[in-house]
């Protein structure tokens, strides 16, 4: 049960285990894990003295007071730790709209987003993603996006107001902020309706969903893409949102992003469907091709998470790991909602989760373990 911590530096605490609870940190948005002791301490702490506190950690954990010393600056600096608060570039004249006279339409959930370039390098940037999803010109769209390039800054309006800008060498925060736009127009929602959303590719079968993290280069994407052709849904790729109000996973419809040492088999899978063109990221992905999602659920629940580690001639294995594992795995690269309804939301989606590591090298032994410990009907 979440519950609520009055008068503490912290906002919401959830008991994971018998030792542990996961503690949301309104401040800094953070989520830390507190065994049950020190989580006792710092409840204690609001109204006693530092030395008085001192004395109180000495005597709960029988240590030296030199250690109790360290541990009270410890946990000061944690619950003193203020939020990161991003500068913005001031703007110090109106900013002008450059004219955006290439269009692309996109449609997806029955929604249709206008979507205007001022060159094809700027478009480059976004469409190939989303070029499945493009429709002939139309007067029938609900939302307006222009994208242009600016003094070194790549900007996003929506309906001709503002919603941002980034320095060009911050190209994935750019991305990463058309990518929620992208799911809030599609799904009529506000970037808060969205618990949160992880750096994850997921998959689907019989309204229940999967979701693969792991760290870049792991084969999260050719994981999904074999998987895909296979009979599963691909409900996302690398950017999976969650649902505040039913938890459940939401199709983020842009295309998989193929790298290079996977190419000749991804082809092999989908002769038809990849895109014959190489696209240069960056130094660390290198070349990719995309690949459209196959996907007849547009959501599914979500009670399993599995941390992927490719290694070519390793055991194909899985197993079950603890939560606090999990969180210390996936959460660094997940964006969670500062939102006090959302940190809750969390930590019940947290407490009803299993966690799993996969070692894998072989893609047939892949699908039967799969299928083995989650859709064994």
């Amino acid at each position: 049960m979440v519950k609520s911590v009055k008068e503490r530096p912290f906002s919401i605490a959830q008991k994971i285990s018998e030792e542990d609870s996961i503690v949301w940190l309104k401040e800094s948005n953070k989520y830390i894990i507190l065994d049950s002791t020190i989580l006792e301490l710092i409840k204690k702490k609001s109204g006693l003295s530092s030395k008085d506190f001192i004395t109180l950690i000495t005597e709960s954990l029988q240590v030296i007071r030199s250690v109790a010393i360290r541990i009270n600056k410890e946990i000061s600096e944690l619950l003193t730790e203020t939020k990161k608060v991003q500068l913005k570039t001031s703007i110090k004249h109106p900013i002008k709209v450059k004219s955006c006279k290439i269009i692309q339409y996109y449609s997806f959930n029955n929604t249709t987003i206008k979507v205007c370039f001022d060159t094809e390098e700027t478009k480059l940037l976004i469409h190939q993603k989303y070029k499945h999803l493009d429709i002939d010109n139309t007067n029938n769209y609900g939302v307006e996006y222009k994208i242009f390039n600016s003094d070194n800054k790549l900007f996003i309006f929506k309906n001709n107001k503002i919603v941002g800008s980034w320095d060009n060498t911050r190209l994935h925060e750019f991305q990463g902020k058309f990518s929620m736009e992208i799911i809030c127009s599609f799904y009529n929602k506000t970037e808060h309706d969205w618990m949160g959303v992880f750096h994850a590719s997921t998959i689907s079968k019989n309204n229940h969903s999967i979701m693969f993290t792991g760290d870049s280069g792991n084969g999260k994407s050719t994981l999904v893409s074999v998987l895909m052709a296979n009979g599963f849904n691909v409900i996302a790729d690398d950017f999976s949102p969650i649902l505040r109000s039913d938890l459940k996973t939401y199709c983020f419809p842009a295309a998989i992003s193929i790298k290079e040492k996977s190419f000749n088999l991804i082809e092999q899978l989908y002769p038809d469907n990849i895109n014959s063109q190489e696209y240069y990221i960056s130094e660390l992905k290198g070349n990719v091709k995309y690949l459209p999602p196959i996907s007849e659920e547009t959501s599914a629940n979500c009670s399993s998470v599995v941390w992927v580690k490719y290694s070519e001639g390793s055991e194909n294995s899985m197993k079950k790991v603890s939560i606090q594992y999990a969180l210390q795995k996936f959460l660094p690269d997940a964006w969670i909602s500062n939102k006090e309804v959302n940190a809750k939301a969390f930590l019940k989606w947290i407490k009803k989760t299993a966690f799993y590591e996969l070692n894998y090298s072989d893609n047939n032994k892949l699908i039967a373990i799969i299928n083995r410990y989650f859709y064994p009907f």
